[in-house]
């Protein structure tokens, strides 16, 4: 019974997976006999995404709202540009790629992503968000990225337990950015927008059931067409 579970949420997370990746097993990273859920680079991508929005949560408590000083957001456009090049020389001029430049470009990207977006989520859903500059102090951003390099390097050792944690949590990170994005786009509407005093309120709810929802059901469109896309290049 217990295997069978197993064997079902393996299933699961292949299907989150195969929504947003081609799951390429050479560019992918293996957790034992199982192949994590997505490639290296989106496997980078999403899991940046998502440790740095807790780290985000954790260092700025008090509603910083405004985005992070230039030269913050030069290096977040540096990061993004990273697994640019590496994804174009790869694909376009058969650069000879690695899953450690796959996954480290990828998680520059996806923590990048979510430096952006989390001020505007705090504009977006408190009632008195704070005209802060998010690491409006140098040692702010130092930190973040010490940390951020600790996660690089856990994820690129190709360590068999932490690969263990990485099967799971690259898939739960795939939900995780679908509902992020689309509850920070939910709070552009006037009826759910700046009404929070605290982040877990009442009003948190329905905007995370509607974002929830559409997670879903964007998942279930990329995954079929996907599909379809497979099917096409089969014949």
């Amino acid at each position: 019974m217990g295997l069978n579970m197993e064997n079902v949420l393996i299933k699961l997370l292949y299907l989150v997976g195969a929504s947003v990746c081609h799951q390429l097993p050479e560019r992918s990273y293996f957790a034992g006999p199982f192949k994590i859920p997505v490639c290296a680079r989106c496997e980078g991508i999403y899991i940046g995404f998502f440790i740095t929005a807790i780290i985000l949560f954790i260092m700025f408590r008090k509603k910083e709202s405004d985005l992070a000083p230039l030269y913050v957001l030069a290096v977040a456009a540096l990061f993004v540009l990273s697994t640019v090049v590496d994804g174009s020389l790869s694909y376009f001029f058969g650069f000879s790629t690695n899953n450690i430049l796959r996954f480290s470009t990828g998680y520059l990207a996806g923590s990048a992503a979510m430096t952006i977006i989390y001020p505007v989520f705090n504009y977006q859903y408190y009632s008195c968000p704070a005209a802060i500059k998010i690491f409006s102090r140098p040692w702010q951003f130092i930190v973040f990225i010490i940390i951020s390099v600790f996660f690089i390097i856990a994820g690129i050792l190709d360590i068999k337990a932490v690969n263990i944690a990485l099967l799971y949590l690259s898939a739960f990170s795939v939900i995780f950015t679908f509902y992020f994005i689309n509850i920070v786009l939910l709070l552009l509407i006037p009826a759910f927008s700046q009404k929070a005093k605290r982040l877990f309120s009442k009003y948190i709810l329905l905007p995370t059931l509607a974002a929830l929802f559409l997670a879903g059901l964007e998942l279930y469109i990329s995954y079929r067409l996907h599909m379809y896309m497979a099917l096409l290049t089969a014949k």
